[in-house]
Parts: structure tokens; C-alpha cells; sequence
């Protein structure tokens, strides 16, 4: 009895979730939240930049970066209009800074359009065993402002960020 009552309920909770892409209407608040990830090339002479959905492929209608460097040629700002998202590869030896932007998709209803942005400042230092440190700080944003995050490669992975949403845009 016990057991038929916990798979009744799987089940409810199952057909809560499923039901709106049946009907073909997806939630779009959760699909639309923007993740950054930050990285570097295998043999770490650059940094890959990736912004996109982080739940699943998302289209939004507008995705900034602006980056400023140590280095002139790195200054610049890449933006798409109705796109998935994107990556820039930015050489390993610069210490840059990084603004993302992001307004996500009207929908039929005419509603709002939700913006994520975030910004994060990246470099490349070297442990005492000679091993590739990405170090991460984030001047601006409040929640972040302590230590900064420190990632040793290989092994250390790559930087994942979910950015929040700051506001809507009419």
C-alpha cells in the first residue's frame, strides 16, 4: 500500500514536469538562465570564453561580451542578435576583464524580457609546481567580493557561472 502510494506520487510529480512540453509551451524561466564558462585550450595557451543557456539550447534575443585587456588587441565587444550563444579563445599570457550580457526571448505572451549580466576578471599565474593557475576575481559583484576563485589545470576543471538575472528590459 505504502509502496503504491510513493509511485502515485512520482508519477503526479513526473506528469507536473512533462506536461507543459506536451502542450509544447516549455517554461522559459528556467531554460533561459545564462551560463559562462571559462576555460583553456588543452595545451593552455588560451583562454576559451563560452556563454550560453545553462539548463538546455536557449535563443536569446541579444548576447554581449565586452572584453578589456592588458593587451590592446584583446579590447573589444562581441554581440549576437537571436543566437544560442557563443565562444571567444583569448590568448593565455593577458589578464582581462569581462562583461556579459543577456536578454532573453519574448515569448507569445508579450511578456518582458528577463537580462542576466555578471562581471569577472581573469588571469594566468603559475604554482610553485610549475602548474597552470586560472585565478578568477570579481571587483563588482557583491555576492563574490571575498577570495578569489583559484582553478589549477589540468586537473581543476574549467569555471562554470550561472549569471543571474539583474532586471527586465520593456
Amino acid at each position: 500500500m505504502r509502496g503504491g502510494m510513493v509511485l502515485s506520487i512520482l508519477a503526479l510529480v513526473v506528469l507536473i514536469l512533462v506536461t507543459p512540453s506536451l502542450l509544447g509551451r516549455t517554461s522559459t524561466e528556467l531554460a533561459s538562465v545564462p551560463l559562462l564558462t571559462i576555460g583553456m585550450s588543452r595545451n593552455e595557451s588560451a583562454f576559451i570564453v563560452n556563454l550560453g543557456a545553462a539548463v538546455q539550447a536557449y535563443q536569446y534575443d541579444l548576447v554581449r561580451m565586452t572584453l578589456n585587456g592588458s593587451e590592446p588587441s584583446v579590447n573589444r565587444t562581441v554581440e549576437e542578435n537571436d543566437t544560442y550563444g557563443f565562444h571567444v579563445w583569448i590568448a593565455a599570457n593577458v589578464t582581462f576583464s569581462l562583461h556579459v550580457y543577456f536578454v532573453d526571448h519574448v515569448g507569445r505572451t508579450g511578456l518582458r524580457r528577463n537580462y542576466f549580466e555578471y562581471n569577472v576578471t581573469v588571469q594566468r599565474e603559475m604554482d610553485s609546481q610549475n602548474r597552470t593557475v586560472m585565478v578568477f576575481t570579481f571587483p563588482y559583484e557583491k555576492d563574490r567580493q571575498g577570495a578569489p576563485i583559484r582553478i589549477t589545470r589540468p586537473d581543476g576543471g574549467d569555471l562554470h557561472l550561472v549569471i543571474p538575472a539583474r532586471g527586465t528590459v520593456p
